[in-house]
């Protein structure tokens, strides 16, 4: 599991030395922004829903107990302090950080820190997961969703976007309409499992496909099937009876 983070500090010498004690020693954290001042770090928060931020507390006009104020209570993130003053504790814990480090930072300190971060974030991750799970149960079928691990988060698609699924060794490459595209590092065999019921079929042992997105049954070079992002897919010849079948079938 990857944990996003972003560190906010007005110091870029302090940002680079977290970001490099973070890589060397904490590698499920990745550092997907930095900011030099809350004001720059808002949109960022905003664009990237980081699950972890590192903040300095003193920084110029704004201080990091500053940016708490202005997200008043609406961030979904952990909090781990990062300040060069022992002064700030009591407040610290006010604001419900998971931890405090001083500058400069102990590395113990710190994979002790991230460590809770990862004790915390992990189960809201897999109750994310769950809630979605749960709520298809009263989705119609064109509303239902399935999750997809990314490198930096896990993103519900819509199962009635997508329009086909290709494996590519221990990977799945994911088809959806409006031409977006996802590698995700499962196989098509668990994908083909989770979407059974939702008009998918395999028609070859590298494609699954949307029966619902299916443009044309093609007779020539052999017969293949072509989609409505304008793909051909191949069908083997030992599937080729039961997709012809399902074709005859499905209703589109």
């Amino acid at each position: 599991m990857k944990i996003k983070s972003i560190i906010v500090d007005d110091e870029t010498k302090s940002q680079s030395n977290l970001k490099q004690l973070l890589a060397e020693y904490c590698p499920a954290v990745e550092v997907i922004a930095e900011a030099n001042s809350p004001t720059t770090a808002l949109p960022l928060i905003a664009q990237h829903k980081p699950d972890l931020l590192f903040l300095d507390i003193e920084m110029g006009k704004l201080s990091g107990f500053d940016l708490l104020k202005i997200l008043n209570g609406q961030q979904d993130f952990e909090l781990i302090f990062v300040t060069a003053y022992d002064k700030y504790g009591i407040q610290a814990v006010k604001a419900c950080a998971l931890d405090y480090l001083l500058k400069p930072i102990n590395i113990l300190e710190l994979s002790s820190a991230v460590d809770k971060a990862i004790k915390q974030i992990g189960p809201k991750k897999e109750d994310k997961r769950l809630r979605e799970l749960v709520a298809n149960i009263d989705r119609r079928d064109d509303e239902q969703k399935i999750a997809i691990p990314l490198a930096d988060k896990i993103e519900f698609i819509t199962i009635a976007k997508i329009i086909r699924l290709e494996a590519e060794g221990n990977y799945t490459h994911f088809y959806l309409i409006d031409n977006k595209h996802h590698l995700v590092c499962k196989t098509l065999k668990d994908y083909q499992e989770l979407l059974d019921g939702h008009h998918f079929i395999r028609t070859h042992q590298s494609h699954l496909i949307n029966f619902k997105k299916i443009s044309a049954y093609v007779k020539t070079d052999g017969g293949y099937i072509a989609m409505e992002d304008g793909s051909q897919v191949p069908i083997s010849r030992q599937k080729k009876d039961e997709v012809l079948s399902r074709i005859m079938k499905v209703k589109l």
